[in-house]
């Protein structure tokens, strides 16, 4: 098995073609609810939003692997970012399958909400999490937020489908 080495750096042009291609996978993105461009027009515009909108704040996950081939295996970053309250919400997709259930989520936002309690002013950072989405619970969980309740009917799928979602915080006096 190849050794490889994790970074994290935020969102650039280059990468729309990868962002574009995981939403595109369905399997991936089951649990994604934050819409996502499926085609190159559609990056293009994600993008330019993206990097003036004040309210999220997004990031690559790149693997180094020890021969040196660099490549993108997802994204994670903030949305709903509120100054007022000093609070945002958490996201993380592993958008390639070979590593998935590695621990990789874990690690890279593990860094990433210590470093905005820390160099940032933030007061909480939240998750909300599909009630059947039981990885993405448990990630939740090791990561240190406690769950606080449960949004019924939070969302509606586009077949129609309402979906529960359970609500995940972690605030600055926890970390």
């Amino acid at each position: 098995m190849v050794s490889y080495r994790l970074s994290v750096r935020k969102m650039e042009r280059v990468d729309v073609p990868y962002i574009i291609q995981w939403a595109n996978n369905k399997t991936l993105t089951r649990y994604f609810h934050s819409s996502l461009p499926t085609n190159e027009q559609e990056g293009n515009q994600w993008f330019q939003r993206s990097m003036i909108d004040r309210t999220r704040d997004d990031y690559l996950i790149y693997v180094t692997e020890d021969e040196g081939e660099k490549y993108p295996i997802g994204m994670l970053g903030l949305f709903n970012i509120d100054e007022t309250n000093k609070k945002a919400e958490y996201y993380v997709l592993i958008g390639n399958n070979e590593f998935l259930r590695r621990g990789i989520a874990f690690r890279t936002s593990g860094e990433m909400i210590s470093n905005c309690f820390k160099s940032s002013s933030y007061n909480k950072i939240y998750a909300c999490v599909d009630k059947d989405h039981y990885e993405g619970q448990k990630l939740a969980e090791k990561l240190g937020f406690r769950r606080e309740g449960i949004l019924a009917s939070d969302i509606i799928l586009p077949d129609g489908t309402p979906v529960d979602r359970l609500y995940f915080g972690l605030t600055a006096k926890d970390k």
